[in-house]
């Protein structure tokens, strides 16, 4: 099972990365956008002489960070299955040898794969142009790789929940916004949850997006104490059971729903 997924996660890497072009596009995308966040909080911090309570050093890492991380978090399967469900090949995916949750994950490892490859090297290139604030300790990096990896099953059964949404209807365009709109807003991806409201940062509190990209950084940059990392964890781990438990929900009641236009 584990290597049916691999070579999945594998031809869709080799699908994305087929053109070079798209390596060094979405790379270039990454880095123009933390050109403007950077500019836009150097601004901010040469009239007020504040950067949301991070140093100007550490708003430049937050933001290099979070568009390294960004696609960790956004990217998805949801187009992948509607059009699955378009052209028919549904068929032929409810019948794999794989669950249908086991292919889509295989998938979004592929998808992931090529996030982690751009990333990388956003960092590396930023990394040449401005300062970057390196984790304050060996067992803090450590930290930060296990909280980013434990939200990759958050992000995927996030996306399959909005993924069903494919077999009712033709289109999940709108779907797919509200979703990467949910995820940007709540995970720290615009700015920290420490600038926004009170009331907003309590939600954020519950739910499990900032784990995706606000949480890991602060860990990067030793704001978070070990004892409130391992609370984080654990809070991981209680959302991944229960966004799997309403993905598979949601599947097996839309799967009953299902009209093929194609095949």
């Amino acid at each position: 099972m584990l290597k049916s997924m691999l070579a999945l996660g594998k031809m869709q890497f080799n699908q994305y990365n087929i053109y070079k072009s798209n390596f060094y596009l979405f790379t270039l995308n990454r880095i123009v956008e933390i050109v403007v966040y950077i500019f836009v909080w150097q601004a901010i911090y040469n009239q007020t002489g504040n950067a949301g309570g991070y140093t100007i050093a550490q708003m430049t890492t937050y933001y290099i960070l979070v568009f390294t991380l960004s696609s960790l978090s956004c990217w998805g399967v949801n187009e992948d299955m509607a059009h699955s469900i378009r052209n028919g090949n549904i068929n032929k995916e409810l019948l794999n040898p794989l669950s249908y949750f086991q292919y889509y994950f295989g998938v979004n490892i592929g998808e992931m794969g090529f996030a982690l490859v751009v990333g990388i090297a956003t960092f590396i290139i930023c990394s040449l142009f401005w300062s970057i604030t390196l984790p304050v300790s060996f067992i803090n990096f450590l930290l930060f790789i296990v909280v980013i990896l434990l939200g990759i099953p958050i992000s995927f059964f996030f996306t399959m929940i909005a993924g069903t949404v494919g077999f009712y209807s033709s289109s999940i365009w709108g779907m797919q916004i509200l979703r990467k709109s949910i995820i940007s807003i709540f995970s720290g991806l615009i700015a920290p949850i420490t600038l926004f409201p009170t009331w907003f940062q309590n939600i954020a509190n519950i739910l499990p997006f900032k784990e995706l990209i606000y949480t890991p950084i602060n860990i990067w940059l030793g704001q978070i104490t070990i004892n409130e990392i391992a609370v984080v964890i654990m809070k991981q781990v209680l959302w991944i059971v229960i966004l799997y438990v309403l993905a598979k929900l949601f599947f097996n009641h839309a799967v009953k729903k299902i009209t093929i236009n194609g095949g």
